[in-house]
């Protein structure tokens, strides 16, 4: 049986590389294309962002680690389609150190203990990075689908 630290740590990977994939399916101007207002890119982006900002102690905490997050959808699409491949495939790898780095810290009582996101409903880090992998694996959903969608290699299973 595995302890708190060695699941979490475990499930993150697969998280990872599940990502990791997404990005290697960045190609030409598929990922630029927006589709009901929300486009490849932008969904990729919201992923990987989404990990940066729980892997902080509270919202007031949060530093974003790119010159992207503007607080505005339309900001931040704009700001993405003059990006490319290389700029996803940074971003993955700074923000899986930084989480990792985070995650290794943590003791068994670490993880059952409150952050500054208690306000948000979280009842403990583990409970933050359940939803974490939770909130991944539905835009993964998401990303698979444009992906079928335009006759494209999808997202495996990790």
């Amino acid at each position: 049986m595995g302890t708190i630290s060695e699941v979490v740590l475990q499930e993150m990977k697969a998280t990872f590389k599940m990502i990791k994939k997404a990005v290697a399916r960045i190609e030409g101007d598929f990922w630029k294309q927006d589709e009901k207002d929300w486009m490849y890119g932008y969904i990729l982006f919201h992923i990987i962002e989404t990990i940066e900002f729980y892997n902080s102690n509270s919202e007031e905490e949060w530093q974003p680690m790119n010159d992207v997050s503007q607080d505005s959808r339309s900001k931040e699409t704009a700001t993405l389609i003059t990006k490319d491949k290389s700029f996803f495939e940074k971003h993955v790898a700074d923000v899986e150190t930084q989480t990792f780095d985070i995650l290794q810290s943590f003791s068994e009582a670490d993880f059952l203990e409150e952050d500054g996101f208690a306000p948000r409903g979280f009842t403990s880090r583990l409970h933050k990075y359940n939803y974490v992998m939770r909130h991944c694996m539905f835009h993964l959903g998401e990303l698979t689908k444009m992906l079928r969608n335009h006759d494209r290699e999808r997202i495996g299973w990790e």
